[in-house]
């Protein structure tokens, strides 16, 4: 072979390759230098390396190799020793000293045997040695090794720098916990005194520990400050949030699942196990997960899987028993439940405040490298008259938001943080008017209007999970959907409705000044007749709306019906909660088909719905307006009895008394009569629609009208504070 032939592998000047080798579309393709300053070997190497998948460069000297190398950095160098000017040992020596070359593997071509050549070789950097003269297979299995050792190398480099990485962010993680840790120990209350003594004998144990305490009271700090204190401080804790598992397989109830939960414990093996907010996970998985903290036979993976050495820590919002009794944690893991400890929330640790509100500045102020800005006195006195709803998790959130936006060197709180009224939306709550099965009603105020309103939202020890989270998101919504779609000024006016940060269904009202009918009777005992009348032509003006739009209200009780004035209009009647509506659809526009269970209440439901199999329409809600009319003028409703069951049978079966014989007032007969068609047994019977019933309702007649007089004089007497104003 010429030299001429082998420069169609080189460009002028030693390296026609090593130009192109530097284009991004061969990046990713290995490329090897050839150096030897006899062309004839230059062209047994390129040709038996060409068409392997390799971009070649070639070299006829040492000087000529160092530049190409420094300029395209190869991954393997196959470099002659007996060099002229420049043996291969110092130009190894050199390529090795280059911050851009000492990475690429160097393989010496050589004739020399001697076993001395080859350890000095091997001493300077090379990985291999290539005796001449050449054999094909030889050259392409060592190029080839050492290309894949080179491949393997950097893949470990990178996996290296990543895990250096993630331990880096593990260790900043811990450090952040420890110091939560040590701020939920800090203090000399007698609650922090306590907690103390808590983790200390917590730690000294072994079984199963509950924490339970308000919500952002730091749980998982506590768990962290009993497991670093324990005999398993030097392995994991693995910490899993419940409500976030809850989409989670690994948290599933189906049995090629389990395995899942099988895993969390063997990451957590010798260390600890700490599952927050147990109480949202499903009752399968909470019985899963006890099946794999007992001692069952051992062929069953979870007690298999329990049998592991871990120390498990739960934690809850409420009181286990609280939790229990409400149906939140099955009783399998209740029993297995051996030690727990009880969180203050912070407005019993108060005397904490000057050495917990220090510490979290001073660490957050170490994050943010700046130095901690003094605090004050008058600071410290706002922060111990504040009431801490969210407990440390606010106390850490105001002092961070507030160091950001202090710029001097003493911290300044805004007032607008220390806010003790809550918000919901646009909306601060003021003071609870009242409470229900479902929910709670607020006297709210909105941030910029000086419109007042009423809130609903459900009740934190109400709330709901899995499927029964959705049929409550479903029944709020649907309240407020259907309250939005009606005008009639006898339908209380929706304003707003959403869901709160932390989870809670609420929708906003026009504020209400009166009582509702249950409290009114009650309280003063039965209306006259025809002040009765008089409400019920108004609940009746609301329903027909309804009606007409296609919906059914289902829950008419007195409960539901508010007497308030509006403007200068006493015992003006507004009709509430749409909670149960229920829409008629086109395909059954008189009828809508309910499945197996009873909603309503059992006092004022129609005995279609109290069989809770039927179909029902619009004349469900007449027949309850004939409980509620019963209740107005009797103080009692139509049925009676110990138990909800019988009352419902009642409804289907018991004819009605006139409400007549049980009132002390006189009632005029065609009132009764009225009353007890809309207590008729069969729909039917009953007036046909609410307008019918007003119509009736309305020919009723009596010695002297309920009117605006009568009304005023009514509530100056019995509610003077809600007529003034």
């Amino acid at each position: 072979m010429t030299a001429r032939r082998c420069r169609r592998a080189a460009v002028p000047g030693g390296s026609a390759i090593g130009a192109r080798a530097l284009k991004p579309e061969h990046a990713l393709t290995p490329q090897i230098l050839l150096v030897d300053d006899n062309p004839t070997n230059l062209q047994v190497l390129y040709q038996t390396l060409e068409g392997q998948g390799y971009r070649l460069l070639a070299a006829k000297s040492g000087r000529d190799a160092l530049a190409i190398a420094d300029r395209t950095v190869p991954d393997l160098i196959m470099l002659d020793v007996m060099m002229p000017d420049m043996d291969g040992f110092e130009t190894c020596i050199r390529l090795k000293a280059g911050a851009r070359t000492r990475e690429s593997a160097v393989i010496f071509l050589s004739a020399l045997t001697e076993p001395q050549d080859k350890v000095r070789g091997l001493e300077l950097g090379a990985v291999d040695f290539v005796n001449k003269p050449f054999q094909a297979e030889e050259v392409l299995a060592r190029v080839r090794t050492h290309l894949t050792i080179r491949d393997l190398n950097r893949q470990l480099r990178r996996r290296n720098e990543e895990l250096e990485h993630e331990l880096a962010v593990a260790q900043e993680l811990l450090r952040e916990a420890k110091d939560r840790g040590d701020g939920v120990l800090l203090g000399d209350s007698e609650a922090a005194r306590r907690l103390c003594q808590n983790i200390v004998e917590a730690a000294q144990r072994d079984d199963l520990l509950l924490i339970a305490g308000p919500p952002g009271s730091d749980h998982e700090a506590v768990a962290r400050a009993v497991h670093h204190q324990s005999g398993r401080a030097t392995r994991a804790i693995i910490c899993v949030n419940c409500l976030s598992a809850l989409s989670d397989a690994s948290f599933a109830p189906e049995t090629d699942r389990e395995l899942d939960i099988a895993e969390k414990l063997r990451l957590a093996n010798g260390g600890t196990l700490y599952l927050e907010g147990i109480q949202h996970l499903p009752d399968a998985s909470q019985r899963i997960l006890a099946r794999m903290l007992a001692t069952v036979n051992a062929g069953d993976r979870a007690a298999q899987a329990a049998q592991s050495d871990v120390r498990v820590i739960l934690a809850t919002t409420r009181a286990l028993d609280e939790e229990v009794a409400a149906g939140r944690i099955v009783q399998e893991l209740h029993r297995a439940v051996r030690t727990t400890i009880e969180l203050a929330p912070l407005s019993a640790r108060l005397d904490d405040l000057p050495v917990l509100v220090r510490h979290i500045v001073q660490r957050q102020a170490e994050q943010t490298d700046r130095v901690a800005p003094r605090i004050g006195d008058t600071l410290l006195a706002r922060l111990k008259r504040y009431r801490w709803p969210g407990n440390l998790r606010e106390l850490r959130s105001v002092l961070e938001l507030s160091l950001a936006t202090s710029p001097g060197e003493e911290l300044e709180v805004v007032d607008s943080l220390l806010d003790d009224s809550v918000k919901i939306g646009s909306y601060q709550l003021i003071d609870r008017l009242g409470s229900g099965g479902m929910g709670e009603v607020w006297l709210a105020r909105h941030q910029l209007l000086a419109r007042p309103a009423a809130v609903k939202l459900v009740r934190q020890e109400a709330r709901a999970y899995g499927e029964e989270e959705r049929r409550l998101r479903q029944r709020f919504e649907r309240e407020a959907h259907a309250t939005a779609e009606l005008q009639s000024p006898h339908t209380v006016q929706l304003y707003d409705f959403g869901m709160t940060e932390a989870g809670n269904f609420y929708y906003v009202m026009e504020r209400l000044r009166g009582m509702d009918l249950q409290r009114m009777v009650e309280r003063y005992g039965p209306l006259e007749p025809e002040r009765a009348v008089y409400l019920l032509k108004q609940a009746c003006r609301s329903l027909s709306e309804a009606h007409h739009l296609g919906l059914v209200h289902r829950d008419i009780k007195p409960a539901n019906l508010f007497v308030c004035r509006l403007g200068q209009e006493h015992d003006f009647l507004k009709v509430l909660d749409f909670g149960m509506v229920s829409r008629m659809t086109p395909a059954a526009p008189s009828q809508i088909a309910v499945a197996g269970t009873i909603l309503g209440t059992p006092a004022f439901l129609a005995p279609e719905l109290a069989s809770g199999a039927g179909l029902f329409d619009a004349r469900a809600d007449i027949y309850a307006l004939g409980c509620v009319a019963f209740w107005l003028l009797t103080g009692q409703p139509p049925f009676d009895a110990n138990d909800m069951l019988a009352v419902l049978r009642h409804h289907s079966t018991t004819p009605p008394s006139p409400p007549s014989l049980l009132s002390e007032e006189p009632i005029p007969a065609d009132l009764d009569a009225i009353v007890l068609a809309c207590l008729s047994k069969g729909r039917e019977s009953r007036p046909a629609t609410v307008d019918v019933l007003w119509e009736q309702l309305d020919a009723v007649g009596f010695a002297q009208a309920w009117d605006q007089a009568r009304a005023r004089a009514w509530w100056e007497q019995h509610a003077p504070e809600l007529v003034g104003s």
